[in-house]
């Protein structure tokens, strides 16, 4: 799992508290693979904390819109959004549904934490797999998010990562 809490760079319009609340401190999340398990605790508790939450789901839609149901009338704010990883394209359309569902909350554009959360596993037993299995997760586990920060999508300068 990657952590990046992230600050914006020159080119992003500089962001203000009124949109998102002053007194929360509210920031933009994205947690992919959010949808169970790890992934949907650490979307809650952002939003337990304030944030603007992004539930990214690949195949598990139901259980991602429940879960931000859920976060919502816990008092938290959160929408889920599907986009295929380790697909050309990916980074495309994950951000472009993350921007969107932003200005539907009526919040600025931009990222300030991203959790990478979303991986798969080999099937069965090393051996056992197929290259086209062994591709496929390093293309979900590994080249997504490299492509996110290397595309520049993502500016982790002066950010951190854990």
């Amino acid at each position: 799992m990657i952590l990046l809490t992230l600050h914006q760079n020159e080119e992003r319009p500089a962001r203000s508290t009124s949109k998102r609340g002053a007194e929360s401190g509210a920031r933009a999340a994205l947690v992919t693979g959010s949808s169970r398990g790890i992934g949907r605790g650490i979307a809650q508790r952002l939003a337990q904390d304030g944030a603007l939450v992004a539930l990214h789901y690949g195949s598990r839609e139901t259980a991602a819109k429940e879960t931000a149901e859920g976060m919502g009338e816990a008092g938290g704010k959160a929408f889920a959004i599907g986009a295929q990883l380790g697909v050309p394209g990916d980074a495309e359309a994950l951000f472009a549904a993350f921007d969107a569902e932003l200005a539907a909350y009526g919040a600025e554009l931009g990222l300030d934490v991203l959790v990478n959360n979303a991986t798969i596993s080999l099937p069965g037993h090393i051996g056992e797999a197929t290259e086209e299995e062994f591709g496929r997760t390093i293309a979900i586990n590994t080249k997504a998010p490299f492509l996110w920060i290397t595309g520049q999508r993502i500016d982790v300068t002066g950010g951190s990562m854990l």
